[in-house]
């Protein structure tokens, strides 16, 4: 009995870990190829590709990749961990909505994302956010819910503040960055007319795999348990 006991449930955790492995690795083994810029003053959309078959992922360093990284692109898609990967220059969340008045001019960036689900209405394997590079106290970005990346929706949308990173790079590539309004008021902020408050975060595939792995192995150690009980009240009840 012990033996089985051990080979059902090693059965059990590994089929746990194919469910994690399955749900982790399409969006772990994929990236962005390219990244639309189109706002006001730019005569042409301004855009930024990786060579043909190759993707831009978390913390390589080249353009695309930088420029993913300081837009909360892959915390979008992936949520706020993704592995031992270290990035300074990632955005952060705003706790409320800043005030229109703040902002200044919109630009929308569009990330080519090959493999992505899209929901009703989303363009297919895009991912879009609205960019504000020249607010009040630094660059925020603006993803829009509803989107859904790898199978599920997006990990994070709403409101984020981009580091003077993001500030550089939009410069280098010909983009007006750089605070051109006053600080934000004191007072209560409104948020913009043209984007509503963002979702919540919802919870993350290893989260879902974690909890689904608990319970195959709990099923399994409690059905041997049954086995085993009703065998020796079987064996307790045998005519001599």
């Amino acid at each position: 009995m012990p033996r089985r006991f051990i080979a059902l449930t090693s059965l059990a955790v590994g089929a746990a870990l194919t469910v994690t492995v399955t749900l982790a690795t399409p969006a772990l083994a994929k990236g962005t190829t390219q990244a639309s810029i189109t706002g006001p003053g730019l005569a042409r959309p301004v855009t930024i590709s990786v060579a043909a078959g190759s993707e831009a992922l978390p913390g390589q360093g080249d353009a695309l990749s930088s420029l993913a990284d300081q837009t909360g692109l892959f915390t979008v898609l992936f949520g706020p961990s993704i592995g031992d990967i270290t990035m300074s220059d990632k955005p952060s969340r705003l706790r409320t909505p800043p005030a229109a008045a703040t902002l200044g001019p919109r630009y929308t960036l569009t990330y080519t994302v090959p493999g992505i689900t899209p929901a009703p209405g989303q363009a297919s394997d895009q991912i879009r956010q609205y960019l504000y590079p020249r607010a009040a106290g630094g660059p925020v970005i603006y993803t829009l819910p509803g989107q859904r990346g790898f199978g599920q929706p997006l990990q994070a949308t709403g409101w984020l503040r981009g580091t003077p990173q993001l500030t550089a790079t939009l410069t280098r590539l010909g983009i007006p960055a750089g605070a051109s309004l006053p600080s934000a008021p004191s007072s209560a902020a409104s948020a913009p007319a043209a984007a509503p408050k963002p979702n919540d975060t919802t919870a993350p595939a290893w989260l879902i795999a974690t909890i689904a792995s608990a319970v195959a192995i709990v099923i399994a150690g409690t059905t041997l348990w049954l086995l085993r009980w009703k065998q020796r009240r079987t064996a307790g009840h045998a005519p001599v």
